[in-house]
């Protein structure tokens, strides 16, 4: 196998854990009665993005520096949007779900703003170590 599979496999594995844990979360939604235990585990939700971005990270930093390709970059951009999309509709769903007051009046501001401002984080966070790997790639840092 190449590195570029390895790693997709890596990159695969990784993703794995977020998407367990959604399914843990959509699975209380149809159960739980306690507003405490659905947010512990949309906690757990967000707590699986994180740890797995920083797998992903590894992976892409890594893939970068040996290739100068952000193929993996462009995976985790994907990922972040996806996972901090669904972050947002669990947060709204359970908003919803136990009629607790909101600042909107509408059903879904909330969640859209929940996920853009964690996915702006991700997304910085990511954007400062892409442009790390591509400048400590240059030769002018070693003067």
């Amino acid at each position: 196998m190449k590195k570029k599979e390895i790693l997709l496999l890596v990159f695969i594995l990784l993703l794995l854990y977020p998407v367990y844990m959604a399914y843990e979360v959509l699975e209380l939604f149809s159960s739980a009665q306690n507003p405490g235990e659905i947010r512990a585990d949309i906690t757990g939700y967000q707590l699986s993005i994180w740890l797995s971005w920083v797998g992903m990270m590894v992976v892409s930093v890594y893939y970068k520096w040996i290739q100068t390709d952000n193929f993996f970059f462009k995976l985790t951009y994907f990922f972040l949007v996806l996972a901090f999309g669904a972050f947002g509709y669990f947060t709204q769903l359970a908003l919803n779900l136990f009629r607790n007051p909101s600042r909107f009046s509408d059903s879904y501001t909330l969640g859209v703003i929940t996920a853009l401002q964690h996915l702006a984080v991700a997304a910085i966070l990511t954007i400062f170590l892409q442009i790390a790997v591509s400048l400590f790639q240059t030769k002018w840092h070693r003067l």
